[in-house]
């Protein structure tokens, strides 16, 4: 065997703790927001002690138990009662663990960058599904002794693929995801930072990507109401935020939508911190 191939080995073997407690933890920060230990790329001395060794050490041990597939410990993670609890505020506990550190919340978090812009897709009906290929370029180009790239917003179905299609260029990066602080592929990001700046409200107020997507879920909400405004509010707020409205949130849209159109409302719910949060 070579030496890449004896590396290998050693690394998958079920014997050796370390990988399967790496990818188990990574797993964990993805639906959390923060890993069982906080630091995903240092599991040394150095490394951020874990705050529920035991339970890290069963999720590796289920990872190689079903064979090292991913898709069985994410639902093992989602269906668990930690994941589904409430993230409501508790003062007495918040005294003890502000930050939540020891989950007796779901602590919330704000959606990646990419998820941002393809639950607004989602919500208006104008994701394309397709899978593989090559990538969509956000971008055109212009030559002067050098190759230039603009950012460019287009409305086309090849433009709408998920956000994984997205062909990235570091000096033509997309503004919408650059403000929700997408890193580039090009950096090893094992955590992503997360920052709260004006630039996110007014992106999300002012990108021409976002309002087309709230007039479209507005015509998708109107069509689906049967041209009824309460109706199409009810489905807007079902699309945008999985649930329907209170009876107050219902009036105050309805009036909203009848002064300035329904495509208002839902410009609002898609710049709502309810939609941008998972809670």
């Amino acid at each position: 065997m070579c030496s890449s191939d004896l590396f290998a080995a050693w690394l998958s073997d079920p014997a050796h703790p370390l990988p399967a407690r790496v990818i188990a933890n990574r797993i964990w920060q993805h639906h959390f927001g923060r890993g069982i230990v906080a630091t995903p790329s240092d599991f040394g001395f150095n490394g951020a002690r874990p705050t529920h060794p035991e339970l890290l050490d069963w999720l590796a041990a289920e990872l190689v138990r079903g064979g090292w597939r991913l898709k069985g410990l994410h639902r093992r993670i989602v269906l668990s009662s930690a994941y589904r609890q409430a993230s409501t505020h508790d003062p007495a506990a918040a005294e003890k663990d502000a930050e939540a550190t020891y989950l007796w919340r779901y602590p919330p978090r704000r959606l990646e960058a990419e998820a941002v812009r393809d639950a607004m897709l989602a919500a208006s009906g104008e994701l394309n599904p397709a899978l593989g290929g090559p990538s969509f370029r956000p971008f055109k180009t212009s030559s002067f002794n050098a190759t230039f790239y603009h950012p460019l917003d287009r409305d086309d179905p090849e433009f709408n693929r998920r956000t994984v299609y997205r062909m990235n260029v570091n000096s033509g990066k997309e503004p919408l995801l650059e403000v929700f602080d997408c890193p580039s592929p090009a950096v090893k990001t094992p955590l992503r930072g997360e920052t709260i700046t004006p630039l996110q409200a007014l992106s999300l107020m002012n990108n021409s990507f976002v309002q087309r997507q709230a007039d479209r879920l507005a015509a998708r909400s109107l069509a689906e109401g049967d041209g009824d405004l309460p109706s199409a509010v009810d489905r807007a707020y079902a699309r945008a935020l999985s649930r329907p409205p209170s009876d107050s949130e219902r009036a105050l849209a309805v009036a909203a939508a009848r002064q300035e159109g329904l495509g208002c409302v839902c410009w609002a719910l898609l710049n709502s911190s309810e939609f941008l949060y998972v809670r």
